[in-house]
């Protein structure tokens, strides 16, 4: 028993072998288990902040593209009414100054001292024409260079006027070329001046006359309904409600917003479109048509008093004569009746100088054909007083519509802030 219990502390370790050592060995280790990264919670409370800030900037973006948007409309209104105004003064201008040649050049034809009528009407043209002047100077400093210069020529030309009338008094036949010289100054140098004046102040209010900007305001509210439509869906799937009553009922102001103040802007385009194309046309047509016609009248006289030698201002007649009647065309309203009666007489004046007799002739151009055309050139300024009137209080009507418009389109973009701050707000607190 005892060596058995010997034998058996002292039993061998099993030996292995060689080859079974190495495939030991050979086994491989167990490879490191690599640590699991934990995902990083979402932090809901900033991500809600983050949210709400959005909806407020673009809210208040909102409420201030649609009160820029209505604002600049108002001034782009302010500055097209103020150069109507600037147009149909230097029109008048225009006018004064050739009803001025037109009397002077045909008191010439009766030799001596000149009616008293024509004679006053010739000084208040010229009255009319300084003030003009420097109202028109005052209202729009941009033209007070080309004005300074017309002033220089109006100077000159009375100048002129009045060596003509000294001469033709004492019946100096020197008398003629001082009215000639003064009538060609007129158109060469002081007449230019006034068609680039003109057409400056047409353009720049037409340019005006635009609702264009509207666009902005478009764009801008549909980025911004967009963005609350985006805003509603993250916190659908964030806290499993369909709505945010805040945020809804901000989506829903900023679409009537949006709807009513495109409907406001394509009124106001609507409307102002009219009087561009209206009144406004009408002014400029008016006026062309009565500038043309005194022109053309003073051209009458001036055929005459050049005695046989005159083809050169019959053919400016005849020009002038054209512009008239297709502005006449332009106007409608049957006012072409009353060029008419004047072109009747002036045929009839023609046949009587080319026929010789000139003294009939005189006698004409300064008896009916006087009337005929007063009764045209009146006819016409009441129709730019008229136009002109209709064109400026148009375009001042509008004005205060778009100054609500823009109160309110801004009230609106503040309400929506409010609104979408108060449901994301609400859902914060759920979620505290």
């Amino acid at each position: 028993m005892t060596q058995m219990s010997g034998a058996a502390a002292t039993a061998p370790v099993p030996v292995t072998s060689p080859a079974a050592q190495n495939m030991v060995a050979a086994k491989p280790s167990p490879l490191p288990v690599e640590a699991t990264a934990t995902p990083k919670p979402r932090d809901t409370p900033r991500d809600l902040r983050r949210l709400t800030t959005l909806v407020i900037v673009a809210s208040v973006v909102f409420g201030l593209a649609g009160l820029a948007t209505f604002l600049l409309l108002t001034s782009s209104l302010q500055r097209a009414e103020s150069s109507t105004a600037q147009l149909i003064r230097v029109q008048q201008i225009q006018t004064n100054l050739l009803r001025a040649d037109a009397n002077a050049t045909n008191a010439f034809l009766v030799g001596g001292l000149e009616p008293a009528d024509q004679r006053k009407a010739y000084d208040d043209a010229i009255t009319a024409t300084s003030q003009l002047i420097a109202e028109a100077a005052d209202a729009e400093p941009g033209d007070r260079a080309a004005l300074s210069a017309l002033n220089v020529q109006l100077i000159d030309y009375t100048e002129n006027i009045e060596l003509a009338r000294a001469n033709n008094r004492q019946g100096f036949p020197v008398g003629a070329q001082y009215l000639r010289n003064a009538s060609g100054g007129l158109r060469a140098d002081a007449m230019p001046i006034l068609d680039n004046l003109v057409t400056a102040n047409a353009e720049r209010a037409e340019s005006q006359m635009s609702a264009r900007i509207a666009i902005l305001f478009a764009l801008v509210g549909i980025v911004v309904l967009g963005l609350l439509v985006w805003v509603q869906v993250q916190l659908a799937r964030r806290f499993r409600r369909r709505f945010n009553v805040g945020l809804a009922t901000a989506f829903g102001i900023g679409v009537v917003t949006l709807i009513v103040g495109l409907a406001a802007l394509g009124w106001a385009a609507a409307t102002i479109g009219g009087i561009r194309d209206g009144s406004f046309a009408d002014v400029r047509d008016a006026a062309s048509a009565r500038i043309e016609g005194n022109n053309a009248k003073s051209n009458e006289s001036l055929t005459l008093i050049a005695r046989g030698s005159g083809s050169s201002f019959e053919k400016a007649w005849q020009v002038s004569a054209t512009v008239v009647e297709d502005r006449l065309s332009r106007l409608g309203r049957g006012i072409d009746s009353v060029w008419t009666p004047y072109t009747t007489v002036h045929t009839e004046i023609r046949t009587l100088d080319d026929g010789g007799q000139w003294d009939k002739a005189v006698a004409l151009a300064t008896s009916r054909s006087n009337d005929t055309f007063d009764d045209f050139d009146s006819t016409l300024a009441s129709v730019v007083e008229g136009a002109s009137t209709e064109t400026t209080g148009g375009l001042a009507a509008t004005v205060p519509g778009m100054v609500v418009g823009a109160l309110l389109t801004f009230a609106a973009g503040i309400a929506m802030a409010v609104l979408g701050r108060r449901g994301l707000a609400q859902r914060l607190k759920e979620y505290r």
